[in-house]
């Protein structure tokens, strides 16, 4: 199978990548800045801009790729956890939106061609659902109407849009916080490493985690299976509470966790980003286990024990 992965260079993709060359697939990324990883066999590499309308002439090269691809992921995004300003939430929804127009508008070129991709694969959050307290979330619950459940849900626009538009299987992948060398894992680890880590806020609300090798696994597995479609709750089985989560991370690191991180610490820092840090999501992965899905990393303390290895 050939797979075109937009941001392919990126953390998931890189995964993701190594997962689809084990099981035999070639993969093409779309890199927005190409050249900063050494390829490995079975992996080409082509210049992506999502911005640059295809026209009417000869397609750009990524857009070949796309045309010659079996199945299109796309795991494209600015960094959401970083302070925002008005120039960085505008960036978080073009890098978004537009990206999932440009992939849409080569798969509807190749697909009125008479080839084309069979499938569209788009990332998404579990930030979509906003702050649910208890409440048990499958792929059917309500978005929320703070600004990143909103970004999520024009995100999730787009991503539909393709296959509304051109035919193909689509699927969403609502991603949880990744466990692994990048992203979440190592802000939280810096301080329990150094003798101040602790729950984030109140330490009650839920947490949705995933290791990075099943987030990779989950887009392996929905590329690979046809019969999935639509939104995928993409975080482990067994979500935590903040505090839980914390504790195992101070376990793993033989640290104490018991100093909590007050929300107007998280303002100083974050800024706007801050609130988001202590909502409260519970998705439930029924969906994907009824599937057939099988987690590498089901529980939290091994998810740990393995991604701590890679700070």
């Amino acid at each position: 199978m050939r797979v075109a992965i937009a941001g392919g260079n990126g953390f998931i993709g890189r995964r993701l990548t190594d997962q689809l060359l084990e099981a035999g697939h070639d993969v093409t990324w779309l890199s927005h800045r190409p050249g900063r990883y050494r390829l490995a066999g079975g992996v080409t590499e082509v210049a992506f801009e999502y911005m640059a309308p295809l026209g009417d002439g000869p397609l750009p090269e990524w857009a070949e790729a796309v045309a010659s691809a079996d199945v299109v992921v796309n795991l494209s995004g600015y960094p959401i956890v970083m302070r925002w300003n008005d120039e960085r939430k505008q960036l978080l929804r073009d890098s978004r939106v537009y990206t999932a127009r440009a992939l849409k508008e080569a798969i509807r070129r190749a697909r009125e061609g008479g080839g084309g991709p069979s499938a569209y694969i788009g990332a998404s959050a579990v930030g979509i659902y906003g702050d649910e307290g208890d409440t048990v979330l499958d792929e059917s619950a309500p978005a929320g109407t703070d600004w990143l459940s909103q970004l999520g849900v024009a995100w999730e626009r787009e991503t539909f849009a393709v296959g509304d538009e051109t035919g193909v299987r689509v699927v969403a992948v609502r991603t949880g916080l990744v466990l692994g060398s990048e992203g979440f894992l190592p802000k939280v680890a810096l301080p329990a490493k150094l003798f101040v880590g602790g729950p984030v806020g109140s330490g009650r609300q839920w947490t949705p985690w995933i290791h990075a090798a099943d987030i990779a696994g989950i887009y392996k597995f929905v590329i690979e299976h046809d019969d999935v479609s639509g939104p995928v709750n993409g975080t482990a089985p067994q979500p935590v509470t903040m505090r839980e989560f914390s504790g195992a991370l101070g376990r793993v690191l033989h640290r104490p966790s018991w100093l909590p991180v007050p929300g107007f610490g998280l303002r100083i820092v974050l800024g706007e980003v801050a609130p988001y840090m202590v909502y409260s999501q519970r998705p439930t992965t029924r969906k994907l286990e009824d599937a057939g899905y099988e987690f590498a990393y089901p529980e939290l303390g091994p998810a740990l024990e393995s991604a701590v290895k890679e700070l």
